[in-house]
C-alpha cells in the first residue's frame, strides 16, 4: 500500500505538468476569442477611471462660502423689511430727519443690553406691565395685528431711510445713543428717569 502510494505522489506532478501544458496550449489557441472578452470590461473600466478623475469636484469651503452668503442675505432682507415697517409706521407723518431718528432707535437697540439682539426681535418686542397688568408692545402698532404698508411714496421713502441707516450710509447720526422715545401728546412715566437728546417733530428722543 505504502508503494502505490509513493507511486502515485511521484505521478501527480506530471500529471500536473501536463494539464497545465494543456491548458496554456489550449489558451493560446483562443487568446483572439479572450481578448474579444476581455475588451469590453476593459473599456468600461477606463470610461469609469476617467469619469472618477474628471469628475466636478465641490469645494466645501466654496459651499460654505455661498450658504453663509445666501443666510446673511436673507437676514438683510427680513431686517429691512422689519426697520421699514418700523420707520413707515411710526413716522411716516414726521420730518424726514425724524425718520431716520425712529431707525436709528431701532438699531441701536440691538446693539444694547436688555433688548433683542435682532431688528425683528427689537420692533415686535413685547415687556409686561404692572399698570395694565398685560404685555404691552414697544412699538405700539405691533399690538394692532394685520397691518401691512402701502406700496406708496411713504413706504418708498420709509425703506430708503431703513436701507440708508441699517447700512451705516448717513453722513452723521441724529440720535446716536437714544434707545427710547415718546410721541409729544403723552408724558410716559418712565421718561422722568430718562435723559432726553432731542425733540424732533412730534417726538421726543431719550438715551
Amino acid at each position: 500500500m505504502i508503494t502505490s502510494f509513493l507511486h502515485q505522489a511521484r505521478f501527480w506532478p506530471t500529471l500536473w505538468r501536463g494539464r497545465l501544458t494543456w491548458w496554456l496550449a489550449d489558451a493560446k489557441d483562443n487568446l483572439p476569442f479572450l481578448a474579444m472578452l476581455a475588451l469590453p470590461i476593459v473599456g468600461v473600466a477606463g470610461i469609469v477611471c476617467i469619469a472618477c478623475v474628471n469628475a466636478t469636484r465641490v469645494d466645501p469651503i466654496a459651499t460654505q462660502t455661498i450658504s453663509r452668503e445666501e443666510r446673511l442675505a436673507r437676514r438683510r432682507e427680513v431686517d429691512l423689511q422689519c426697520l421699514a415697517e418700523n420707520v413707515y409706521f411710526e413716522a411716516r407723518g414726521e420730518p424726514l430727519k425724524g425718520q431716520y431718528a425712529v431707525a436709528e432707535v431701532t438699531l441701536n437697540r440691538t446693539r444694547a443690553p436688555n433688548f433683542p439682539h435682532t431688528v425683528c426681535g427689537v420692533v415686535h418686542e413685547m415687556r409686561w406691565d404692572p399698570a395694565r397688568k398685560r404685555n404691552v408692545a414697544d412699538f405700539s402698532w405691533t399690538e394692532l395685528g394685520g397691518l401691512s404698508a402701502q406700496d406708496g411714496p411713504a413706504w418708498k421713502r420709509a425703506m430708503t431711510v431703513a436701507t440708508a441707516v441699517y447700512d451705516d450710509d448717513t453722513p452723521d447720526l441724529i440720535v446716536p445713543d437714544a434707545l427710547f422715545y415718546h410721541s409729544t401728546s403723552v408724558r410716559p412715566g418712565w421718561a422722568r428717569t430718562r435723559s432726553p437728546v432731542a425733540k424732533i417733530g412730534n417726538h421726543v428722543f431719550y438715551r
